[in-house]
C-alpha cells in the first residue's frame, strides 16, 4: 500500500519543529537537577572527576555498588571540560539523545526511506519522557543513543558483513551494558536473532563472526570489570549491602539488573503487568495512540505471515518490553531506550494507512492537543497566581496560533498529525520548562540552602546536614557536605551551620543546643507530584519546612540573652 499523502524535506515545518525542540532541550539544560536519582548520579561524577579516578565509583565519600561506570565517565569527562555544575552533568545525555536521532534516521532511511527517517527522528525527540528525561538525566539518554546505535550497526552488518559494523555494534553494546547491566543486549539480541529465525537466514545464524563480536564486547567491557574488580573483588572486607565479601563484577553480571527482575536482588519492588501498558500512554505522548495501532498491525501482519518490512525494531522492542512487564522492579524511564525503536515503526505503519485512517488520527492528535491546553491552562490556574514569563507567552501564542491553525485547514491530514501536533506540544513543553520546573525546584529545599550559602557568601566547609539528605547541594557547592543522622545528633557534630527538618530540630533542642535560625525553607519531592501541592491553596498542608541554623556556643548564647 501506497502513502496517503506526501511530505516535502523542504517544508519551513520541519525547521520551525527543529527550532522548537532545541528550545524546549535548550531550557531544560538550566533546570536544577532534581532529587533523588539525578542528584545523586551528578555527585557520584563529581566525585570520579574530583579523585582523578574512573575506576571506582564512590557515593559521599564510600564505596558505591549500583549503576555501572559508563554514564559517570560521560559526565566526569563534562565536568573536566565546564566545570562542576548541573548543565555539564546533563549536557552527555542530551547529546546521546541526539545520538540516538541520528542512528533512528540512519536506521529509517537504510530500511524505509530517508523520509521515514526524519519523521521517526521528530516523533523520537518530542515524546514526552524523552523531553522529560533531558532535563531530569539519569542513565536512559545515553542508553537511547547506544541501542538504537548497536542494533543499527549489527543490522548493517547482517547485509554487508563488514568488520567495522561488527565493532561499531559491540563497542555500542558494551557501552549500553557499561550504563545499566547485562540485561540490556536482550532488545539488541532479540531484534537481531528473532529476525533472523523468521527468515529462517541459517547462513547469518551460524556466522562465525558472531563468536569475534562477543569478545569483542568483552573486551570494550573491561575497563567497567576491571575497576569492579579492584575496588570490590580485591577488597572482601568491605561492606556492601550490609555484607562482606560482596563481588563487584557478579554484581555487574547478575545481581544489579537481573536481581531486579527476579526480585532477588539487594534492591525490591512489586510488579503490575500492564504497568509499561498505561505509562506509555504517557511517556510516548503525543504519539501514543500511533505507537499502540503499529504494534498492533505489526503483530497482525507477522502472525498472518504478510510482513514485508525489516522486525528488527519490532522483535527488539517487543522482547525487552514483555521482559519489563513481567519483572517485579518498574520504573516508567524504563521506556525510553526503546523509544528509537518504537518511532521507526510508528512511521512505517503510519506511512503505510489509507485517507480514511489518517483522517482518523489527524482527529485523535487534534483531541490530544486540545486536552493538553486545557490541563496546561489548569496547572497554570492552580499552581501559579501570575502569568507566565513573556517569552514563554510569545512560544505559546506561536506554538498553539500555528499547530492549531494547521489543525483547522481542510486536508493536509498527515501534516496535521505531524507538525500541528509537534508544535503544539513543543510549546506547552517550553512552558513547562521554562515556567512549571523552575517554580517548582524552589520547593527543593537542598538546592536553595546551597544557593543561600552562594548568595550570602557563607563559608560552605562549616555546613552539616542533619537527617536524610540527597546531593544536590554537594554538587552547587561542590564539596561533600556531612550527613549525621538524626539519632547521631551529638553537641560534638554539631558545628557551624546545620540544614535540619523539624525532628533534627527538636534533636538539637531536647539536647540542650543552642543555636539561631537564619532562615527557613519548604520542601517537597519534586518528582512525586500530587494533587494538594500542586494547588496553591492547600500546597503549605503538603511540604515540610526545612530550617539553616548557625549553632551558638555556650559564650555566646549567654552574652545574647
Amino acid at each position: 500500500m501506497k502513502p496517503a499523502f506526501k511530505i516535502s524535506r523542504a517544508s519551513s515545518l520541519w525547521f520551525i519543529c527543529f527550532v522548537f525542540t532545541m528550545l524546549v532541550y535548550l531550557v531544560g539544560l538550566y533546570i536544577p537537577i532534581m532529587e533523588p536519582d539525578a542528584a545523586v548520579y551528578a555527585q557520584v561524577a563529581m566525585e570520579m572527576h574530583d579523585r582523578h579516578d574512573f575506576l571506582s565509583i564512590f557515593w559521599k565519600g564510600e564505596d558505591w555498588l549500583d549503576k555501572p561506570h559508563f554514564p559517570f565517565w560521560m559526565s566526569a569527562i563534562s565536568y573536566k571540560i565546564f566545570g562542576v555544575n548541573a548543565v555539564a552533568y546533563k549536557l552527555p545525555g542530551v547529546l546521546f539523545v541526539l545520538l540516538g536521532g541520528i542512528y533512528t534516521y540512519l536506521f529509517g532511511k537504510r530500511y524505509y526511506s530517508s523520509l521515514h527517517g526524519w519523521i521517526s527522528v521528530l516523533i523520537l525527540l518530542t515524546a514526552q519522557h524523552i523531553i522529560i528525561s533531558n532535563q531530569d538525566v539519569r542513565a536512559e539518554p545515553f542508553m537511547t543513543g547506544l541501542l538504537i546505535m548497536s542494533l543499527f550497526h549489527f543490522a548493517k552488518y547482517v547485509d554487508e558483513k563488514k568488520y567495522i559494523d561488527l565493532a561499531a555494534g559491540s563497542l555500542g553494546l558494551a557501552c549500553l551494558m557499561m550504563t545499566k547491566g547485562l540485561f540490556t543486549i536482550l532488545p539488541v539480541g532479540a531484534g537481531i536473532g528473532l529476525s533472523l529465525l523468521l527468515d529462517k537466514n541459517w547462513k547469518a545464524i551460524l556466522d562465525w563472526r558472531w563468536l569475534l563480536a562477543i569478545l569483542l564486547t568483552f573486551v570494550f567491557l573491561t575497563p567497567a570489570l576491571y575497576g569492579y574488580y579492584l575496588q570490590f573483588d580485591q577488597h572482601p572486607e568491605k561492606t556492601v549491602f550490609g555484607q562482606k565479601g560482596v563481588s563487584g563484577v557478579e554484581f555487574f553480571l547478575w545481581t544489579s539488573q537481573w536481581g531486579r527482575f527476579t526480585n532477588t536482588g539487594p534492591i525490591k519492588g512489586k510488579g503490575d503487568l500492564f504497568f509499561f501498558v498505561h505509562t506509555m500512554i504517557w511517556a510516548f505522548l503525543p504519539w501514543a495512540f500511533l505507537a499502540f495501532f503499529a504494534l498492533y498491525q505489526k503483530t497482525r501482519r507477522l502472525i498472518r505471515g504478510i510482513n514485508k518490512t525489516e522486525t528488527y525494531t519490532y522483535f527488539g522492542f517487543i522482547s525487552l518490553f514483555l521482559v519489563f512487564s513481567f519483572s517485579r522492579f518498574q520504573l516508567s524511564f524504563y521506556l525510553n531506550p526503546l523509544f528509537p525503536l518504537l518511532a521507526i515503526l510508528t512511521t512505517a505503519i503510519l506511512l503505510d494507512q489509507n485517507r480514511k485512517t489518517i483522517r482518523v488520527f489527524s482527529i485523535i492528535h487534534l483531541v490530544v492537543c486540545c486536552l493538553l491546553v486545557a490541563g496546561l491552562s489548569a496547572l497554570n490556574y492552580f499552581f501559579f497566581n501570575h502569568w507566565p514569563q513573556t517569552d514563554t507567552i510569545i512560544i505559546l501564542i506561536c506554538g498553539f496560533g500555528g499547530g492549531f491553525y494547521l489543525f483547522s485547514l481542510k486536508g493536509m491530514y498527515l501534516k496535521k498529525i505531524l507538525f500541528a501536533t509537534a508544535i503544539v506540544c513543543l510549546s506547552i513543553n517550553y512552558y513547562v520548562n521554562r515556567d512549571f520546573y523552575p517554580a517548582l525546584m524552589k520547593y527543593q529545599a537542598e538546592t536553595r540552602v546551597a544557593e543561600y550559602f552562594q548568595h550570602q557568601g557563607l563559608d560552605a566547609g562549616q555546613l552539616v546536614f542533619a537527617g536524610d539528605m540527597q546531593s544536590t547541594a554537594d554538587l552547587i557547592l561542590h564539596r561533600t557536605t556531612p550527613v549525621v543522622p538524626i539519632d547521631s545528633i551529638t553537641a560534638e557534630n554539631m558545628k557551624g551551620y546545620v540544614f535540619t527538618s523539624p525532628l533534627g530540630k527538636s534533636k538539637l533542642d531536647s539536647l540542650g543546643l543552642k543555636y539561631e535560625q537564619l532562615t527557613s525553607f519548604k520542601d517537597f519531592p519534586v518528582t512525586r507530584l500530587n494533587g494538594k501541592f500542586i494547588n496553591r491553596k492547600t500546597r503549605d498542608e503538603a511540604v515540610e519546612v526545612k530550617y539553616l541554623l548557625r549553632m551558638l556556643t555556650e559564650a555566646k548564647s549567654k552574652i545574647k540573652s
